[in-house]
């Protein structure tokens, strides 16, 4: 450790004299933002940015902008912002692991000064392969209702058009949010089907990417949308059962290890009181 305190000292006093000299800049640069009128936020995410390039200059890996885009992108973050932050929280965990190592001197501070920094960066990647895996469940449930709205709508005799913006109007859900964005780059001159492209992208799933062919097949070839949207629906509902069915069985073998590591113990507690009480009392 006498070896090693010199070195992490240094480290530590230059990654942290890089630091505040970079959130200065920040903090600065979000004030001029806000008496400018601009949003504070915007500055923020750029000034990230500047300081991940400062630090390493990552370049984004190529499917970082699809799990981006599959957990819904948090906070409009792009995939060169979030290895902005990513390079932060290395840089931040770095620091946090000098400090420690500093003050509690350990013979593991090689280990602790490598790690830190590495979890760091993979921190974000966590997040948002978690928040994909619950937008990924949200859309299979929410899947079903929107292809009976569309077929209904199609039905009635809606345009495709306004047969998307009833099936998202009153919901509240991912699928519903991203076909009222589709509807709106519509509206604002898109072709339907680079709209189309963008929402597969958006909601990863095969189920949705039948959709969008679906459609595209209509507008293209004026093909009949309903026996497509009929089967869509049916067999993503006994997905969804399917899906329903697996979790409980799989729930059962839990509860059959909460009994036998908690009721059956305290069962055997309570008889052998009983039994110690009595033998006393006798």
């Amino acid at each position: 450790m006498t070896t090693g305190a010199p070195l992490a000292a240094a480290l530590a006093s230059a990654s942290g004299f890089l630091a505040a000299a970079q959130l200065l800049s920040i903090g600065k640069a979000r004030g001029s933002a806000r008496r400018s009128g601009e949003d504070p936020r915007a500055s923020w995410r750029s000034g990230l940015g500047s300081f991940a390039g400062r630090i390493s200059a990552p370049a984004a890996p190529g499917d970082l902008a699809a799990l981006i885009d599959a957990a819904g992108s948090p906070g409009g973050f792009d995939a060169r912002q979030v290895m902005a932050v990513k390079s932060f929280l290395a840089v931040s965990f770095l620091l946090a692991a000098l400090g420690c190592v500093l003050l509690i001197p350990s013979r593991f501070w090689l280990l602790l000064v490598t790690a830190a920094p590495v979890g760091g960066f993979l921190l974000p990647d966590l997040v948002l392969r978690r928040r994909a895996r619950v937008r990924r469940e949200q859309l299979q449930d929410e899947l079903p209702a929107i292809a009976d709205r569309i077929l209904l709508a199609v039905r009635a005799g809606l345009p495709m058009g306004r047969a998307l913006a009833a099936a998202s109007a009153n919901a509240s859900g991912p699928l519903a949010l991203e076909i009222t964005k589709l509807d709106a780059r519509v509206a604002l001159g898109q072709s339907r089907a680079a709209a189309l492209d963008h929402l597969v992208r958006r909601c990863a799933l095969p189920e949705v990417a039948s959709l969008a062919a679906a459609i595209r097949r209509a507008d293209r070839n004026g093909a009949r949308l309903e026996p497509a949207l009929a089967s869509l629906a049916a067999g993503v509902r006994l997905d969804n059962q399917r899906r329903i069915t697996e979790r409980a069985q799989g729930a059962a073998p839990k509860i059959q290890l909460i009994v036998a590591l908690l009721l059956v113990p305290a069962a055997i507690l309570c008889i052998a009181a009983g039994m110690i009480a009595g033998l006393s009392g006798g």
